[in-house]
């Protein structure tokens, strides 16, 4: 293919034209690298690594731009990135993320599982769950929760009484306290516990 026209964009790009017809815009820093130039011939596997590279740098801004607001799995961010470029360039920017140190799942999990653990009280199968949902894998989630202590029912007793104070008293208000120890992430058998101790009731 004949590269026909080249011209800068007023976005800060080159707008590559080839037998007259527009292609793609490249990154001025990737313009520069690429040889490109007016009545120059160009193979479609030449112009697609071009595009490739465009797609890539664009990706890898869209990723800085992203992690500047807030924090992501890599998962998450690659969902993310997927969405405006292909699965491939999403994995490739998060790769380059995670080699700058911005993307860290190892420790992104260990803090999340503590938050949950500490701010919110929740039990070990809701903090998976929550891991889970963020595309943290399965070692990882498990490293986490070990790093965690394994909360005793008097403990858990404390949180629930916040919350559901006649828990122990009122027959209604015990169903409640029962599920929510669910929706924490505690197994049945430990909400039987806590619920039995009877040194909670007012």
């Amino acid at each position: 293919m004949r590269i026909t026209d080249l011209h800068p964009t007023k976005h800060g790009r080159m707008a590559v034209y080839g037998d007259g017809e527009f292609l793609f815009s490249l990154p001025m820093e990737v313009f520069a690298g690429s040889q490109l130039a007016v009545g120059c011939e160009m193979d479609g596997q030449a112009l697609e690594e071009l595009r490739a590279q465009a797609e890539l740098k664009k990706a890898k801004e869209k990723a800085l731009q992203l992690l500047s607001y807030k924090e992501y799995t890599a998962k998450q961010l690659s969902d993310r990135l997927a969405r405006t470029a292909g699965e491939e360039t999403a994995k490739l920017a998060v790769t380059r993320m995670e080699e700058l140190g911005l993307v860290d799942d190892a420790d992104y999990a260990m803090r999340f599982a503590h938050d949950l653990y500490t701010r919110k009280g929740y039990g070990p199968v809701r903090i998976r769950q929550e891991m889970r949902a963020r595309g943290i894998g399965g070692e990882l989630i498990e490293w986490a929760m070990s790093m965690l202590p394994q909360r005793e029912a008097e403990e858990l007793a404390l949180l629930v009484k916040k919350k559901y104070p006649l828990a122990w008293e009122d027959e209604r208000i015990r169903r409640r306290a029962f599920a929510a120890i669910m929706r924490w992430g505690y197994p049945a058998q430990m909400a039987y516990q806590v619920l039995r101790m009877q040194e909670f009731a007012d």
